[in-house]
């Protein structure tokens, strides 16, 4: 099939190459649901809807420059998320290598769409046979460096359904509970199991095993933004579990040390701590480890990255100052933080260089001018 992909690019012929590869799936007799399919096959095993909410993302103007507007005011609606309990003994499903629940020759969609799908239907599954009473089947889709691959994607993707499907059965008790889907090879994923009351030993990786089971506890949602009522649930969930230790609140700096690194850092480190900011290393840490140091901050600056998702435990009023590169200024952690009423600032040095894609400036170093900077702080702190 890629090489089908190939040609079909190389003559522009992207609807022949769409219509070919259907083709050879209903030869493989598979029937692929779109979204609106799925919903009207599961209705009668939806046991939860969350209605989407439309939020106005305030205008942001860079904290050095006036006249330079980093996000214009956008209405963001978010998606209108279900949880549904699909029990049938007579009709067993099972999950794809990439997690998409398949019954009888239906192909569920419950995430974005279905490349994971697509990316394995193509070889002889040869995974061996795991049958179970139920499954928590929470995402179906690849990863891969230019995909879902980090902490963040973890954790508004997967770990935040799996507390929805949670809060949507109260009454019964999933400690031990089977979760399959392809494993993104974080500890954090076992170790946000365990928050949630799960058993982390009964995560399945459906690369290496073919879940079969008559039930299945699946859940959508696909937005980079994700529904505050998702993330109040998710926090719920874990506070009965975790309650870090309150220290006095202090000014930190989240150092990166892979892609999106302070070019200049030893420059600004040297100025942060003229404004008593604590040097936060990039290093490995545990989740709770994660929650505490965002609970206790009272002020948060740094690169953009994945560590901010843990900005859903800071108190409100909490400061976030973003640094991006000026080819790659998303607005996820700006949403994040206005919805969870926190201050918000940004800044990035330089134009925006139209030959740059998306893709590839979410790699760029950052660089900072340590001047615009401390003017920018002097002006926060009223100094």
């Amino acid at each position: 099939m890629p090489y089908l992909k190939k040609i079909a690019k190389v003559l522009g012929f992207g609807l022949l190459y769409s219509f070919l590869k259907d083709l050879r799936i209903r030869l493989k007799g598979f029937n692929v649901l779109s979204f609106e399919e799925t919903k009207s096959f599961l209705k009668p095993y939806q046991i939860k809807t969350v209605e989407g909410n439309e939020y106005l993302l305030p205008k942001v103007i860079d904290c050095a420059d006036e006249q330079k507007i980093i996000f214009k005011d956008i209405k963001i609606t978010t998606d209108q998320l279900y949880v549904w309990d699909y029990s049938k003994p007579e009709d067993q499903a099972y999950l794809s290598i990439y997690g998409s629940v398949i019954i009888g020759n239906k192909v569920l969609l419950t995430h974005r769409d279905h490349k994971g799908f697509y990316k394995d239907v193509y070889s002889d599954d040869t995974r061996e046979t795991v049958s179970v009473a139920s499954v928590i089947a929470p995402f179906s889709h690849n990863q891969d460096e230019n995909g879902y691959c980090g902490y963040y994607d973890y954790l508004y993707f997967v770990a935040i359904k799996i507390s929805r499907i949670i809060e949507a059965r109260p009454e019964v008790n999933l400690s031990d509970a089977y979760i399959s889907y392809a494993p993104f090879g974080g500890d954090y994923e076992k170790e946000y199991l365990e928050l949630f009351g799960l058993n982390p030993d009964k995560l399945i990786d459906s690369q290496k095993y073919k879940v079969i089971s008559p039930r299945f506890l699946m859940a959508n949602g696909t937005s980079w933004h994700p529904n505050l009522d998702d993330i109040l649930s998710m926090k719920n969930l874990i506070e009965r579990k975790f309650q870090p230790i309150k220290t006095n609140p202090n000014r930190i700096y989240i150092s990166r040390a892979g892609r999106r690194k302070i070019i200049n850092e030893d420059e600004l480190i040297t100025l942060l701590k003229k404004f008593d900011f604590e040097i936060i290393e990039d290093k490995k840490r545990t989740v709770k480890e994660q929650i505490s140091i965002y609970s206790n901050a009272s002020f948060i600056i740094g690169p953009h990255g994945a560590s901010f998702a843990n900005i859903i435990w800071c108190s409100p009023q909490t400061h976030l100052f973003e640094l991006l590169s000026c080819n790659y200024v998303p607005d996820y952690f700006a949403y994040l933080a206005n919805v969870m009423q926190m201050e918000y600032s940004a800044y990035y040095e330089g134009i925006a260089d139209g030959s740059i894609s998306f893709r590839e400036g979410s790699t760029e170093d950052i660089y900072v001018s340590i001047q615009k900077l401390e003017n920018c702080l002097n002006h926060i702190f009223k100094i």
